[in-house]
């Protein structure tokens, strides 16, 4: 049986969350090679993050490996990947999550001056950092994790937000000065989770379905459906997070719009009644 490929953007969190499924794989009695993969959000230095993580620059070449057959499997971080994808391909599983929250890196909220500088591209951050904090200024800080906090130590900013499972799978946790709880900050839809693609009916959709977390699936399914059923994008200032509490599913959500930022937290027996219950409760 021959190796199955897996194609994966080529930084290094990308990489290091190819490898977490490629030793699923190997543990399940397969062999593995990796396919690194050039997006055009690594080469586009410009453009807003956000504004690129909705267009799917940061998946689709990644995406295009699976479907031209140079890949078996693509692999990517859940809240990279378009609630729209193209023919062909189908989310086989997902098979982990990280922790889902967000973490200030270089000082805490505590340690930050009044009008202090904090690095995040993501609306979503910057509308909650300013709810907590409204004295702090925000400015975008692109490049790949490392990049970022090479940027912080240069002085660009006191601080940054980023995904504390990025930082974890990297191995940078000590350079975490504040993980936020979802009711401090809430994450994006699928933050912390990994996301396999592969063409249905082929060896690489197979082996995809058995990595997967059934549960898991679900849970961020629920907070997906959200994103889609409000039309809200990466440029849109959405937050959810799902958990199983026993037979109920409960979700922390937040949103800022035009009637000002608002948090709630709402639970039903299905994802169904908790993405309803969450719209009511926000008015979207």
């Amino acid at each position: 049986m021959r190796p199955i490929r897996i194609a994966t953007r080529g930084s290094a969190l990308a990489l290091a969350q190819a490898e977490l499924v490629a030793r699923r794989i190997v543990a399940l009695g397969g062999a593995t090679s990796l396919v690194p993969v050039e997006t055009s959000g690594d080469t586009d230095r410009q453009s807003p993050v956000a504004g690129l993580t909705e267009m799917g620059a940061f998946v689709r070449a990644v995406q295009r490996a699976v479907l031209e057959d140079r890949a078996d499997l693509a692999v990517h971080s859940l809240k990279d990947l378009p609630l729209d994808g193209p023919g062909g391909l189908a989310l086989q599983a997902v098979p982990e999550r990280g922790s889902p929250n967000d973490a200030l890196a270089g000082a805490s909220l505590e340690e930050l001056d009044e009008g202090a500088v904090v690095a995040t591209g993501s609306p979503r951050r910057s509308a909650q950092l300013r709810w907590i904090r409204p004295d702090l200024r925000t400015i975008e800080l692109r490049g790949n994790v490392d990049t970022r906090l090479r940027r912080l130590a240069q002085g660009e900013a006191a601080a940054v937000v980023l995904a504390r499972a990025g930082l974890d799978r990297l191995g940078h946790q000590g350079i975490v000065a504040q993980t936020f709880t979802a009711m401090e900050m809430t994450p994006a839809p699928g933050q912390g989770a990994l996301a396999v693609e592969a063409v249905p009916g082929t060896p690489g959709a197979e082996i995809g379905a058995a990595l997967d977390d059934p549960d898991l699936h679900m849970l961020v399914g629920a907070e997906r459906s959200l994103l889609a059923e409000t039309g809200a994008g990466c440029r849109s200032a959405l937050g959810a997070l799902a958990a199983r509490d026993d037979d109920r599913i409960t979700m922390t959500v937040f949103v800022s719009d035009g009637r000002g930022p608002r948090r709630a937290q709402v639970s039903g027996g299905s994802a169904a009644e908790v993405v309803a219950a969450a719209r009511k409760e926000l008015g979207l």
